[in-house]
């Protein structure tokens, strides 16, 4: 039983890795020439939108992850520890939106953006995605394994809430943290319905994921692999802090 587990799962593996490979290998091959990186140099040195539409990227993932972490952590707290009425209809609400699609939030999220103008803006991709009822939940649950004592006499010592979070609550969650921004950064490098939704008129500040298809056909396949390195690279790095996270997390 234990080998046929084994034999299953490595085929899943193979399955969901061989695209990535496959990827790779055909972007080594230039005009059906020998294994080349000639695709590459045609990327960078002939096409040079490419890395401009690659930092717009770089640009959305990071903050929309940094400012996602740094507002979800304080809300996560609130519902962990802090008792106050109507508290549990209030996750109950954040675990509903939380189960929605993504499609079903995009038409109110246009109809909020147009209202305050920021369509065709960066902001357009930033904002919907700092605001995540996943993010508050996911700390939430990770929060609640802190024992109160710990948080009882980090207030004996300081009344400064960032004090507290400093000392007492991220030390003891930073796996969680490490776990969240990873799975943030990975959603927010692949939007592409906002991007096309969003921005109609703005072409140039779209993300690297929606225009790759556009992409000569010659370095379309050396686009895809550069464009899957940096997330490959963040669960090589964190790979450890992820499945810790994982392990510990619990309902």
């Amino acid at each position: 039983m234990k080998k046929a587990r084994i034999f299953a799962l490595s085929a899943l593996c193979v399955l969901f890795v061989f695209p990535v490979f496959a990827t790779a290998l055909k972007s080594l091959s230039y005009g059906g020439a020998a294994p080349t990186l000639a695709a590459y140099r045609e990327l960078f040195t002939t096409d040079h939108t490419y890395l401009k539409y690659f930092w717009n990227s770089v640009l959305y993932a990071s903050v929309s992850t940094f400012l996602s972490v740094a507002i979800s952590l304080p809300l996560g707290f609130l519902f962990a520890k802090v008792k106050f009425k109507g508290r549990e209809a209030l996750l109950f609400v954040f675990i509903a939106v939380m189960m929605l699609p993504f499609q079903a939030t995009l038409l109110p999220n246009y109809i909020q953006l147009k209202s305050f103008n920021l369509l065709n803006t960066r902001l357009a991709l930033i904002l919907p995605a700092v605001f995540s009822p996943f993010a508050v939940f996911f700390l939430r649950q990770s929060i609640k394994n802190i024992p109160n004592e710990v948080i009882d006499y980090a207030l004996l010592e300081t009344s400064s809430a960032i004090k507290l979070f400093k000392y007492a609550v991220i030390p003891q969650i930073k796996p969680a943290i490490c776990s969240l921004a990873i799975l943030i950064f990975c959603e927010s490098w692949n939007i592409l319905e906002q991007a096309l939704i969003f921005l109609p008129e703005n072409k140039d500040i779209y993300p690297l994921s929606a225009v790759l298809e556009s992409l000569p056909e010659d370095v379309k396949y050396a686009g895809g692999t550069v464009y899957m390195l940096p997330i490959i690279m963040l669960f090589l790095i964190f790979g450890d802090e992820l499945q810790s996270s994982m392990k510990n997390y619990k309902i």
